[in-house]
């Protein structure tokens, strides 16, 4: 049904004059209605209770004869054909309401409309099945309304479905700038950001991938910066750091030299997601070991200093500076040994580097599980769901039984000997280079 009446169809005045009279305009939004339920205007109209002026002037609009009683019935036929034959509104009686009212829609076009509100939740729910992550921020998106208040029409909702998932399937990312993920993978660069609609809601699905755990404020800037760089997407490139000990350097970059400077002196190093994605860091080492907690990076300085092997702190969730590390040692032919505490927040935040790179465990097994809580006392209870381990499936229900959250520094004597067998066997200690055989001690 045309939405768009042009005055050229018939005198709109002269059709005001008719059916938007004080006595006559009982029968638009009666009409109105009529037509919205079943698309068309036939039949008769019916008001009980009917003014002795509004029965006159019902009357008259279809040349009747004025009735006793109370009671008003109007034929819309009649009022359709007084309309054409007297060229008041030559294209008709339902052309004529809409034309006073206002477009209509019509019940074909509201189970269009339905079916189509309905096939973009169904969208989202699909990729909140397909990655288990997702489906709550799925459901919330959804159950919410937050995806109807984002998008003005269906088409809207459409394309803002389809733009989830493709941002989505893009992450987690291995360091990218907003602004450049937004070009890539929306075709504008600023698309995603702060304020836009399709930015909150990839806000939130970039922290659900991410699976953040922050104690920052929503609503605040330091979430808004976290929930991206959990997935691997920095806002601020100077921001994102990674902390690191033992890593070779060399000569072809400022960034290299510098390494090779602290390495040789036994210091760590923070290595900015700028410094990772414009210059070299030197030489890969055939063997790195990632820490969750920077403790460990400095106790192995204290003890190790100059030995150390090469090791990396995610610090938590890794962010996109961590990402983006691992992702080029790993491409460069490292082979990677995590560590991380023995909870269950420690569990998710392996899995969510494992979706980034491959790496094997490092005293992060069920033996080495049921090793620390067999020798350590006053072990703090394991809290909150458990979480699958796929690197050794024995790990998840060894912990649910043992019941006991371990951290990594009450290991750090292990992990410590650990690191100072592998400088051991490589040649390391005394020396800033990393060469040995291709099979370490924890292979």
């Amino acid at each position: 049904m045309s939405d768009h009446i042009s005055n050229t169809d018939g005198n709109l005045d002269r059709l005001r004059r008719v059916l938007g009279t004080p006595d006559t305009a009982w029968l638009l939004p009666r009409m109105r209605s009529r037509l919205e339920a079943t698309g068309s205007l036939t039949g008769k109209i019916v008001k009980a209770q009917a003014t002795q002026r509004e029965r006159t002037a019902a009357a008259r609009l279809v040349g009747a004869t004025v009735r006793s009683g109370l009671a008003v019935t109007v034929s819309l036929d009649a009022i359709n054909s007084m309309l054409l034959s007297s060229g008041a509104w030559p294209a008709g009686l339902e052309s004529a309401v809409i034309a006073l009212t206002g477009p209509v829609t019509t019940p074909e076009a509201r189970i269009a409309e339905r079916e189509g509100w309905l096939a973009a939740r169904q969208a989202l729910h699909r990729l909140g099945s397909d990655r288990a992550e997702l489906a709550l921020w799925a459901e919330g998106i959804v159950g919410s309304g937050a995806l109807k208040r984002a998008a003005a029409t269906v088409a809207d909702a459409h394309v803002l479905a389809n733009r989830l998932i493709a941002i989505a399937d893009a992450l987690p990312s291995a360091g990218e700038s907003l602004g450049v993920f937004s070009a890539r993978i929306v075709g504008d660069a600023h698309a995603l950001d702060n304020g836009t609609s399709l930015g909150t809601l990839a806000m939130r699905l970039a922290a659900a991938i991410g699976t953040l755990t922050t104690d920052a404020p929503t609503t605040s800037a330091r979430w808004r910066r976290e929930a991206w760089a959990s997935a691997g997407i920095v806002i601020d490139e100077l921001s994102s750091m990674v902390l690191v000990l033992g890593l070779p350097g060399g000569t072809e970059s400022a960034t290299a030299i510098s390494l090779a400077a602290l390495a040789r002196d036994g210091q760590p190093a923070l290595l900015t997601l700028r410094q990772l994605n414009l210059t070299s860091i030197g030489a890969i080492p055939p063997e790195v070991f990632v820490c969750e907690n920077p403790a460990i990076v400095a106790a192995a300085a204290d003890q190790l200093g100059v030995s150390c092997p090469p090791l990396v702190c995610v610090s938590g969730q890794p962010g996109a500076a961590v990402v983006r590390l691992l992702v080029t040692l790993a491409d460069g032919g490292a082979k990677l040994h995590y560590h991380g505490d023995f909870d269950w927040g420690g569990i998710t935040i392996a899995r969510t580097l494992a979706q980034r790179v491959d790496w094997q465990p490092w005293r992060y097994d069920a033996e080495a599980y049921r090793q620390a809580i067999t020798s350590l006392t006053d072990l703090p209870p394991l809290k909150g769901s458990a979480v699958k381990t796929n690197w050794d499936p024995a790990l998840e229900p060894a912990m649910t039984a043992g019941g006991f959250k371990v951290e990594e520094e009450q290991v750090l004597p292990a992990l410590i000997s650990d690191l100072q067998e592998v400088a051991r066997v490589f040649g390391r200690i005394g020396s800033h280079s990393f060469e040995g055989p291709e099979e370490g001690p924890l292979s």
